[in-house]
């Protein structure tokens, strides 16, 4: 059972259409077929709706894919709190033994900052690695740099598991042990999930499994600017940073892929920032609106459900 956070409200008292929802959703859907698990909207800290399409939905643990990048990122902002690590930090430092592989220097010059914002510069091999039966590390560390850090954007997940190895340096647990810990116990999250490489690394970049109803908080909480009940769990200068645009992405073939983006997190185009996943899964956050949207899904037309937001639900909201 599942501790409730948010006190719930019918859409109207919160300034919001109803029917602006239900047409979002029935377009989702039916005019474009797309299959959807979930559909959960706040409003100023209230849950205003919460729908389910298939049996035991609510309690399940759905996986994130890339929406795991933001927890990542939100671990490493925390960390970062703490003086356990620095976003400029120099990756190779965090690897003494893989000192040999840092053969340039561009090599040298990756900062976990340019991981973030998926700017390292590496030569984009990860597919390959991914599915091969190697050291993920070492081969991920001994990849070139065809790029300076910092000047090309070029989605790199790979690059994000590079992230949570750092991070497991400074932090043995690895960033799902430590965000239960530090993020999950107050934000009452019970039941979670994150899938490790045979090294015993957390993949940071995909991997973690969320309820649709636990995804919320993560939006709610970058839209308190990292404050929760009262408490700053987060750093609100982190907020800021980990939203804003980082490194310029266009032209990236799509609307709401080519407005920036920031530490592990997308910015929309009608506004706000998201995490999002393959096959369909989001927390879009929207501050001019102080509304979190969650959407679990399986599908392959990203574009679809972000389009249909801006363009149906979104005139259904009052300023």
């Amino acid at each position: 059972m599942r501790a409730e956070v948010y006190p719930l409200k019918r859409p109207e008292e919160m300034g919001v259409q109803s029917g602006a929802i239900a047409g979002a959703i029935k377009a989702i859907r039916e005019e474009h077929g797309l299959i959807l698990h979930s559909f959960l909207m706040l409003r100023r800290g209230a849950l205003i709706h919460e729908e389910y399409f298939r049996d035991g939905e609510a309690g399940r643990l759905h996986p994130l894919y890339s929406v795991s990048k933001s927890f990542l990122s939100t671990a490493v902002g925390l960390a970062q709190a703490e003086g356990a690590l620095c976003v400029d930090d120099p990756l190779f430092d965090f690897f003494p033994e893989h000192q040999a592989l840092c053969d340039s220097d561009w090599k040298r010059a990756i900062a976990l900052s340019h991981l973030l914002m998926m700017g390292s510069g590496f030569e984009n091999n990860e597919e390959r690695i991914f599915k091969g039966k190697v050291d993920l590390l070492k081969t991920a560390l001994a990849q070139p740099v065809a790029h300076a850090p910092g000047t090309v954007f070029n989605y790199y997940t790979l690059g994000s598991y590079l992230i949570s190895a750092a991070f497991q340096r400074v932090k043995p647990e690895g960033i799902h042990a430590y965000l239960k810990r530090k993020l999950f116990a107050p934000m009452q999250i019970a039941k979670s999930r994150w899938y490790k490489s045979s090294e015993g690394i957390d993949f940071g970049g995909f991997g973690l499994l969320l309820s649709a109803y636990d995804m919320t908080k993560l939006g709610q909480l970058y839209l308190q600017r990292g404050s929760w009940e009262g408490q700053q769990l987060l750093p609100e200068a982190w907020v800021r940073e980990a939203s804003a645009r980082q490194i310029d992405n266009r032209p990236h073939g799509c609307t709401d892929w080519e407005q920036g983006y920031g530490y592990q997190f997308w910015r929309n185009s009608f506004g706000g920032f998201r995490a999002d996943g393959m096959y369909g899964q989001y927390i879009i956050v929207l501050p001019g609106q102080e509304a979190v949207i969650v959407m679990t899904s399986k599908h392959d037309s990203m574009q679809v459900p972000m389009t249909v937001i801006r363009e149906v639900l979104l005139p259904g909201v009052s300023e």
